[in-house]
């Protein structure tokens, strides 16, 4: 019975058109429709060609018909196929099936598994078969044509094939810009690899791949997903333009005025969720679109100005992309763009996300050269301090030497220096030394009455003439307090001699500017040792010739 009042419902003059043996034949010319409150019609409404003429609120029920005129002799196996659709509720009726589907049933009530609606007609031979139903939702969005299955099937591959290309680019530059993000740390590549997400997904959605693979059993998700992933390609664009023209230690110009409209559209959207109709919630971010456009124009404009190569760039890059999205928020619109929208978006985000990845990866590469430049400049400038720092470390580990090997006061190798220079002499086989030692004669007098700075200067003097004895074969030390040493290798001994007595000669003549009375007196005692004798032995003997010199009336040489 309510079969019989579906079919009687649609009984009248509706359009007809002849179908002539062709592979697709379209329709939408020749479609009426009209407009009701409830899922049938009563027969008094009127008809019209075109939609426009027909006011209509989201509640109620769009009903369309056409009558379909098979002159062949044989009957024909057609599809009635509605792309890219965007309705709630669709009933459609060929006389002998009646279809119940929609976006708000789950993908199973479908007749044919495809993103697109498709039902099979049979077209009686030499009979006129009408075609009719009603569609209702928020927003309507649908075309009719009539075509065989093998076209159906063979523009699907194609389709498909397409499709699926183009997201598996989508979903790889996603995974790229991740995994550089991972490893560099630089946001540029999280924004992008988020927008590029969030545009592919919706992409997705608006196909109607979703439908069937994500959620066939959950239509009501179905608005909300398309709402969130519209939302997220609007936030996500104006979040990559500040991340790919932010410049360092600087923000972008209208930065902040970007994110304040950013929020605008969040709350906006949210609130209409809220209060409002889905339509309302959808139409938002398609009419906030359009200013965000100009705001971006005169942030990289702005930027630009700034001398900034990466707003021209980022310019010539995202224009493809906003070519093509604004032709699909034209239609979506309403509005019919002379090219197809599909297509064009495809391109035009294909060629950006190329022309951005390029203009990412040469930034990267300067960014890289330019951190590689630094770090090979402080890489020479810590060589260079480590070597000044060598240096430095030597010069004191030189001073440090010194002043171990060396006596402060007088700068003479001091008791150590003396001791290593006659145990190398050892080492090396010299077992002929000649050694001196020399001692001042009534020092102490001279610090007690003429302070200890003067005799300090009196040993500076004595050390002055004893400096020019130090060779690679002769050490001349201070020996502690007001004795020093001399020791000579292999020496000759009328020669050492005589070097003791120029050296004797030289003390007696020192005059101590200012202190002209002191008068400079020194006891050596000396010996030279032969292979019986040891170096110890040769030392007491020497030290025992100056204790002979001292009692025998001092400044005088002993040997």
């Amino acid at each position: 019975m309510a079969l019989l009042l579906f079919l009687t419902s649609f009984v009248g003059n509706c359009a007809e058109v002849v179908w002539n043996d062709v592979a697709e034949l379209n329709l939408d010319q020749h479609m009426e429709f009209t407009v009701s409150d409830s899922k049938t019609v009563v027969g008094d409404e009127e008809w019209h060609p075109d939609t426009e003429k027909l006011s209509r609120s989201t509640e109620q029920y769009l009903h369309f018909r056409v009558s379909i005129k098979n002159p062949q002799d044989i009957d024909q196996s057609l599809w009635l196929v509605i792309p890219f659709p965007a309705i709630k509720q669709l009933t459609v009726n060929d006389g002998l099936n009646t279809w119940v589907t929609g976006d708000a049933t789950a993908f199973s009530t479908r007749p044919v598994k495809s993103p697109d609606y498709i039902f099979p007609i049979r077209l009686k031979a030499k009979q006129t078969t009408q075609l009719s139903g009603f569609m209702q939702g928020e927003i309507l969005r649908y075309s009719f044509s009539l075509s065989t299955p093998e076209l159906v099937n063979a523009t699907y591959r194609h389709t498909l094939i397409r499709d699926m290309s183009f997201f598996g680019s989508m979903a790889t530059l996603v995974i790229v810009c991740l995994i550089i993000f991972i490893a560099t740390k630089y946001r540029s590549y999280l924004s992008f690899a988020m927008f590029t997400l969030a545009f592919g997904a919706w992409m997705f959605r608006v196909f109607g791949y979703g439908f069937e693979i994500l959620w066939p059993n959950y239509p009501l998700f179905n608005d909300i997903s398309y709402a969130l992933l519209l939302y997220a390609v609007m936030i996500s664009s104006s979040w990559m333009i500040t991340t790919l023209l932010k410049q360092p230690e600087r923000q972008v110009k209208y930065q902040n005025v970007l994110l304040g409209y950013t929020g605008l559209l969040i709350i906006s959207g949210a609130l209409s969720a809220l209060f409002l109709d889905l339509k309302t919630t959808l139409v938002i971010p398609l009419y906030w679109f359009f200013p965000a456009v100009l705001l971006w124009l005169v942030i990289i404009y702005k930027e630009y100005k700034t001398n900034s190569a990466k707003a021209k760039w980022f310019a010539i890059a995202m224009l493809p992309l906003l070519l093509g999205a604004a032709i699909v928020v034209i239609f979506a619109l309403g509005f019919s763009p002379p090219i197809d929208p599909v297509v064009s978006l495809m391109l035009g985000i294909v060629t950006t996300c190329l022309l951005l990845t390029v203009m990412i990866s040469t930034y990267l590469i300067k960014l890289l050269q330019s951190q590689r430049d630094r770090e090979h400049q402080q890489a020479n400038e810590l060589e260079k301090l480590v070597k000044a720092r060598t240096q430095e470390l030597e010069s004191s580990n030189q001073r440090l030497q010194e002043l171990a090997a060396n006596d402060p006061l007088t700068k003479l190798p001091n008791r150590r220096s003396l001791d290593l220079f006659v145990d190398n002499s050892l080492e090396d086989n010299n077992k002929i030394i000649g050694i001196a030692m020399l001692d001042l004669d009534h020092f102490k007098r001279i610090n007690d009455t003429y302070g200890h700075d003067v005799g300090d200067i009196v040993l500076y003097e004595v050390a002055r003439l004893l400096r020019p004895l130090n060779t690679t074969d002769c050490i001349a030390a201070r020996f502690g307090g007001e004795e020093f040493a001399v020791v000579q290798r292999q020496p000759d001994k009328t020669r050492f001699e005589a070097l003791l007595n120029e050296v004797h000669m030289k003390i007696n003549k020192i005059i101590i500017p200012g202190y002209e009375k002191i008068q400079v007196k020194a006891c050596i005692g000396w010996g030279i040792s032969d292979d019986k004798e040891s170096i110890s032995e040769c030392f007491r003997r020497a030290d025992k010739a100056l204790y002979q010199a001292k009692e025998q009336g001092r400044n005088q040489l002993v040997p």
